[in-house]
């Protein structure tokens, strides 16, 4: 092969060396570039992830401190992931609910496994086991009826008093299944020994329960007193009204028929808002006797 040829062929070679050399730098650059950004995203996601987690537990905190198990409550409704989509009391117990639902269910079990396993019940024990098994029964059902409620509190459907006595009369009813479960197995010591697998399984249930209803009671409590304030300053404004009557410099015909006007209460001023000016002769906020006319609306 001739120099000339020599020199072609190193040169193309080189050419591909280049190529290749540029096209590996370039998948680096581009690799380098995705791990930065994935760590930033892992760390931003982390980072939000904290704050929901911290932002749900206290929430849990303050809903749990109503109750008379305090620590339990923390304990159970703070187990990794249970609390990610806790945002509110109604949230804390609906939660709540849905895991006493799930332990009521380990219970069920251990009822059933008990009357298998069992060679020398009693007859009275027997009994007293399907009793249980009614209970727990009746239980899921009134469970399931509070989170029903829940999902619809607070609604036009009733009022929040009813919704409260409601919730209340559910999970109190839960409570006493729990208690007539454990008093089948009073009676001798061969009852005292069924009772002593079951105990733990129903007081835990009847606890969590207990917390449920101690979180309810303090979410309608509270919820019934502010729409009570809300209800006194609504009548307020409406005596204000009546008391001081209409401004006898502007006369309701001036304002038309057609216009939208509303009236509230502020600092003993009776404030009368229209809220469409454009069928009026009103210019600029007029005062009367305690009573300000303001406009908001187009003129």
């Amino acid at each position: 092969m001739s120099d000339s040829g020599k020199q072609i062929s190193i040169s193309k070679k080189n050419k591909k060396q280049l190529f290749i050399a540029l096209v590996a730098a370039i998948l680096l650059v581009g690799a380098v570039i995705g791990i930065v950004t994935g760590v930033k995203s892992q760390n931003k996601n982390s980072d939000d992830d904290s704050e929901a987690s911290a932002a749900s537990h206290a929430i849990l905190k303050r809903s749990c401190s109503s109750t008379l198990y305090p620590d339990l409550c923390f304990s159970t409704l703070a187990a990794p992931g249970a609390a990610k989509k806790v945002s509110s009391q109604k949230d804390v117990i609906e939660l709540s609910l849905n895991i006493t639902t799930t332990a009521l269910g380990h219970n069920f079990f251990a009822v059933k496994k008990l009357l298998k396993s069992r060679k020398k019940l009693t007859k009275r024990e027997k009994v007293a086991l399907h009793d249980c098994l009614e209970n727990i029964d009746e239980t899921l059902d009134e469970l399931h009826a509070a989170v029903a409620d829940l999902h619809e509190y607070p609604n036009k459907k009733k009022s929040l008093t009813q919704y409260a006595d409601d919730l209340k009369t559910l999970i109190s009813s839960a409570i006493t299944n729990q208690e007539t479960c454990l008093d089948g197995f009073s009676h001798d010591e061969a009852d005292k020994k069924v009772r002593k697998v079951l105990e733990k399984g129903q007081v835990h249930v009847e606890k969590l329960c207990s917390n449920a209803l101690a979180m309810i009671r303090n979410m309608t409590d509270n919820d019934i007193a502010n729409a009570s304030k809300m209800n006194v300053n609504r009548n307020l404004k409406e005596e204000v009204v009546e008391e001081k009557g209409w401004p006898e410099w502007l006369s309701k015909d001036e304002l038309g028929p057609t216009v939208n006007s509303e009236v509230s209460y502020s600092n003993s001023v009776v404030v009368v808002r229209v809220l469409d000016l454009r069928n009026t002769h009103i210019v600029g906020p007029r005062v009367w006797a305690g009573v300000y006319l303001t406009g908001m609306g187009p003129i």
